[in-house]
């Protein structure tokens, strides 16, 4: 079962890392399912919003006040080999919208830790 996991996920960023076009929500969500039951995945999330909570992120360009609903946004998260840091490659949501598209603007090209594995996709849940 945990070989099959790996493969799939192998396969999965083969798939991104040799397409130039950006994920679709779908396949965001899909790669994040597999990956948030993975060892790691928890300690890297809480640190990601300990991080996001203490500089604000989530605040900037008051994107709440955009839109009306929640949004769900989904950070593809890429680290090179020897780089320090890793960088938020694609944010991808769940509508499109004024709040997603500005949620975007704040969150894509972010550098940030390095995760724990890749392929890595954060799953945010923005409400209001």
């Amino acid at each position: 079962m945990k070989r099959m996991h790996f493969l799939l996920c192998a396969m999965a960023w083969l798939a991104l890392q040799a397409s130039a076009a950006t994920l679709s929500h779908d396949d965001a969500k899909k790669l994040w399912e597999q990956s948030k039951e993975r060892a790691g995945y928890d300690q890297y999330s809480d640190e990601f919003a300990q991080f996001n909570n203490s500089h604000h992120l989530d605040e900037k360009g008051g994107c709440y006040g955009l839109s009306r609903g929640p949004v769900t946004i989904y950070l593809v998260i890429k680290h090179n080999v020897g780089e320090k840091f890793a960088v938020v490659e694609q944010v991808v949501s769940d509508v499109d919208n004024a709040k997603s598209r500005c949620f975007k603007k704040t969150y894509n090209g972010l550098p940030t830790k390095a995760p724990p594995f890749l392929p890595f996709v954060l799953q945010m849940k923005m409400g209001g």
